[in-house]
């Protein structure tokens, strides 16, 4: 059952990638930094929402510290670590859908699925000279 949520990630990963590419948002590398932190933080969120233990709150704030401090310092040192964060945050969902999940049953699939497109596309984007690196 997670064919669709997976589906629509990959297709909002493209979607995604292509808005913020026709907003000439990616003419630097802020709007991907952004990005990258705007999807770290939701698994905190939804642990808070879910009044999950200290400890699994702990586990997805140190993540989203993690993921962060790589959008820090990919802005700081080149897109192309940020677009390998991305990814990165994509196995990270993988990861969480297979443990303990404090968020939506569906979120990991489509999120996991998001984060490796647009990863990929700003990879692609990156190597092609499409955005600057």
């Amino acid at each position: 059952m997670i064919l669709w949520p997976m589906f629509f990630g990959a297709l909002a990963g493209v979607c995604v990638i292509a808005a913020l590419y026709r907003m000439d948002a990616l003419k630097e590398r802020s709007g991907i930094a952004v990005l990258l932190g705007a999807i770290a933080f939701f698994w905190p969120v939804f642990a808070v929402q879910a009044n999950a233990t200290a400890l699994i709150i702990v586990a997805h704030a140190a993540a989203f510290l993690a993921f962060a401090t790589l959008a820090a310092v990919g802005f700081r040192q080149g897109a192309i670590l940020i677009a390998l964060g991305i990814i990165a945050h994509g196995l990270f969902d993988v990861l969480v859908l297979f443990t303990n999940n404090p968020g939506p049953a569906w979120w990991p699939a489509f999120c996991g699925a998001l984060d490796v497109v647009a990863g990929g596309l700003l990879v692609y984007m990156i190597r092609t000279r499409k955005i600057p690196a």
